[in-house]
């Protein structure tokens, strides 16, 4: 039977490696950040600035601010972390199954089930590692053969990958007791007795840790050494697709925002063609300070994955908005997806244009707005006056019917009484139709040729009149 083999990924500056990724031109890497918990009044991150001023984890913001005065303090959002997380284990979920958040921070991979595909270890953990590397994070790993034993390793920066059993078993033993999951309180009264590591626990028999301390420590010890099953949920990817990102600044120029919308858009993509799928429909939400959010919606009649084509509709789009206050934050939507299918082209059909007929009505709509671009299209009516309408959507196809060639390019608004003389070269065109309406018509067209070689479409009507409705280009 396979031993069970799992990898534990922690991510201790998720929100700093978000900010630096959406800012790659600001100062993180240069100056000291943290990440503050509000609720402690503790650092929870902090970049190599903060930590060579002596900064370190769990230190009050007082103490940090006596440190180093120039010290930049941006407040924990547990939203940001959790999409940053969320975004790579879908990342991870291409090239390996069984992933499970184990906390606001960090992945747990069940490995054993997947080393039959890749072969071995080494092989595994190179393809996981470049994922990894693509998504700009710091991190730190460890494999153990139990979910506590590799999240303990991983927690303490141990970063080897491993099967083999006495070397992860060796590492554990040698573990404080600090950087176990056990609360501080349990660790002190084990303290109290002689028990500084997890090896000098692990000589006291699991019966006996029972009896002599709390439960939590009888339970903690069974699951990291195995001997109690530590049930786990693994993730299901997102269908759709929903990203925040927060600004390390604020910003006031419309122009400005497209840097940060371009990373979302590459995002996008990326989740996109990896799934092989399209979308026709981006909701932007651009959330201003002390105003109400702006919500965006943008349209690509044709469905689009690349980053490039949504940048121009974007583009477009931002023209006509006027920010009433600076935007902190951007939320990106794509909840409608479709399977992507191939395009089929004419081959005979000659050089075409670099625009499709819907990617010019998505320009259109972006650059004018919906309602001011409209699609001609044609119904199933004789009347010259009714044949052709306009829709804001783009028509559907609808069913051939037979029209006759004899029309001219341009028709009046209405038709006009004809005052003069012209020759008869065609016709008579009967259309005797529009009976259900209160429209209806009865009409003999002709062509005919004016004194100065322009040739109109006329009509007479059953009193004899004649009315000019259409010139021939």
């Amino acid at each position: 039977m396979m031993q069970h083999l799992w990898l534990y990924l922690h991510f201790p500056n998720l929100q700093l490696d978000a900010l630096l990724q959406q800012n790659p031109e600001s100062n993180i890497h240069t100056q000291a950040y943290v990440i503050l918990d509000e609720r402690t009044n503790q650092v929870c991150q902090l970049n190599h600035a903060a930590y060579q001023s002596g900064i370190r984890l769990s230190m009050g913001l007082g103490t940090a601010a006596m440190l180093n005065g120039d010290l930049q303090v941006i407040p924990y959002q547990r939203e940001i972390t959790q999409n940053r997380l969320s975004d790579i284990a879908q990342s991870l979920y291409l090239v390996t199954s069984d992933i499970c958040f184990f906390n606001d921070n960090s992945l747990l991979l069940r490995v054993h089930n997947m080393l039959t595909l890749y072969g071995n270890l080494h092989a595994y953990w190179q393809v996981v590692q470049h994922q990894l590397s693509q998504q700009e994070v710091v991190f730190h790993y460890a494999t153990g053969h139990s979910p506590l034993g590799a999240k303990l390793l991983a927690n303490t920066a141990w970063d080897q990958i491993t099967d083999n059993p006495n070397e992860i078993q060796k590492t554990i033993a040698g573990s404080a007791l600090q950087d176990t999951d056990l609360t501080p309180k349990a660790v002190e009264k084990l303290q109290r007795v002689g028990i500084y590591t997890i090896q000098d626990l692990l000589k006291v028999p699991l019966a006996d840790i029972a009896k002599r301390f709390d439960m939590e420590v009888a339970t903690y010890i069974g699951k990291l050494t195995a001997q109690i099953p530590h049930p786990v949920q693994f993730f299901h990817p997102k269908k759709s697709f929903d990203r925040f990102i927060e600004l390390l600044y604020d910003i006031e120029n419309v122009q400005v925002l497209q840097a940060p919308l371009k990373q979302l858009l590459q995002g996008l993509e990326e989740f996109l063609k990896t799934r092989d799928l399209l979308t026709q429909t981006l909701v932007f939400i651009l959330s201003q300070r002390d105003e109400k959010s702006i919500e965006l919606n943008i349209h690509s009649q044709q469905g689009e994955y690349l980053a490039q084509s949504w940048a121009v509709l974007i583009s477009l789009k931002l023209e006509n908005i006027v920010l009433s206050a600076p935007v902190f934050a951007i939320r990106l939507i794509a909840k409608n997806t479709y399977i992507r299918t191939p395009e089929k082209n004419d081959l005979f059909a000659g050089k075409q244009g670099k625009l499709s007929r819907l990617q010019l009505i998505s320009l259109l709509q972006a650059k004018l707005g919906e309602e001011a671009v409209f699609t001609p299209t044609l119904t199933n009516d004789y009347r010259p006056e009714q044949v052709i309408q306009s829709s804001i959507r783009p028509a559907k196809p609808i069913q051939t019917f037979q029209l006759y060639p004899l029309r001219p390019s341009f028709l009046l608004p209405s038709p006009q009484r004809l005052h003069e003389k012209v020759s008869i070269a065609y016709g008579p065109e009967r259309i005797e139709t529009g009976w259900w309406d209160p429209k209806p018509i009865i009409r003999d067209y002709f062509m005919a040729r004016n004194q100065l070689g322009q040739w109109y479409w006329v009509f007479k009507t059953p009193q004899g009149d004649w009315y000019l409705h259409g010139v021939f280009s």
